[in-house]
């Protein structure tokens, strides 16, 4: 293969990324297609493209299911993933992936977000009679109650300990009628 081809098959998406997975190892398709960002006919796309490249090589290792494929580097894709740990090119894409997956994490979370204030909503709305009349709030008012800020509650929790204290003269009276009574 020439250095042409080789460098068309590495800037297709995700050949790169499939090198760098597969690395020193082995992998199967079903771990490829979790670990590169590229829909899952890319990844068959690529594979057997860099397998008829001399990129990769498969074998078939058996299985309690019958037996499995696993992609493994040949000499130039072992060559091409040397290049990409020296240039950190692997460090950068397993970064990706953990920015990747940090921002799944977040977003199911906006979407569950989501969801319980539109279903606090909705109980709201099904349980307001006031349903269908015209409510005019103030400017910057919300139905979704605003939490207060660390500032506010360093504040509440100052006026409650505020309160808490007795004034020092009561506090003189209490200790002089102790050293009465002794």
């Amino acid at each position: 293969m020439g250095l042409d081809e080789l460098e068309s098959f590495l800037r297709k998406k995700g050949a790169a990324e499939l090198i760098t997975e597969i690395g020193t190892g082995t992998a199967t398709f079903n771990a490829l297609v979790d670990a590169v960002a590229v829909s899952g006919s890319t990844v068959s796309s690529r594979l057997s493209e860099g397998v008829e490249r001399e990129v990769f090589t498969v074998s078939h290792w058996p299985t309690e299911h019958g037996t499995e494929k696993r992609y493994e580097l040949t000499i130039l894709g072992r060559r091409v993933y040397d290049w990409a740990v020296q240039t950190e090119f692997e460090r950068k894409i397993r970064e990706l992936r953990r920015v990747r997956q940090e921002r799944e994490t977040t977003f199911e979370q906006l979407i569950g977000k989501i969801n319980r204030d539109m279903e606090i909503r909705k109980m709201v709305t099904d349980s307001d009679p006031m349903q269908d009349q015209d409510i005019n709030l103030p400017e910057g008012t919300s139905f979704v109650p605003k939490m207060p800020s660390e500032d506010e509650l360093r504040k509440a929790k100052y006026e409650r300990m505020e309160a808490n204290l007795k004034p020092v003269e009561e506090t003189e009276d209490t200790d002089e009628i102790g050293e009465n009574s002794e």
